[in-house]
């Protein structure tokens, strides 16, 4: 499966909804977009980043009554893994030996 790009807004959302315990409602995103991540977006806003979230095939909405939970299709590790392929393809040009350069830098930081 493809994992397609996110802007930096949507992927604040989806880090909100994989932050949840559980398959989250926008109320709970909505807050902790808030709380955590000091995004003071109105409902309205969160709801079109979930609906953009919906058709790039990351979450799936579940209606339960007149509310509606999202279910996660695409699992944190492996949007960090492919992004970080993007990143490595990239930035170092598949050069392994730079990249691990790089990284025991970043180690000693």
């Amino acid at each position: 499966m493809e994992i397609e790009r996110l802007t930096e807004a949507e992927e604040i959302v989806m880090k909100a909804i994989w932050d949840c315990k559980k398959e989250p409602v926008q109320s709970e995103v909505t807050a902790r977009l808030r709380e955590y991540y000091k995004r003071d977006w109105k409902p309205q806003t969160v709801s079109t980043f979930i609906a953009r979230l919906v058709r790039k095939n990351y979450l799936q909405m579940q209606r339960n009554g007149k509310i509606y939970t999202y279910k996660i299709l695409v699992k944190e590790d492996d949007y960090n893994k492919d992004q970080l392929k993007q990143l490595y393809i990239f930035l170092y040009r598949k050069n392994k030996e730079q990249m691990r350069q790089d990284l025991e830098e970043l180690q000693e930081v």
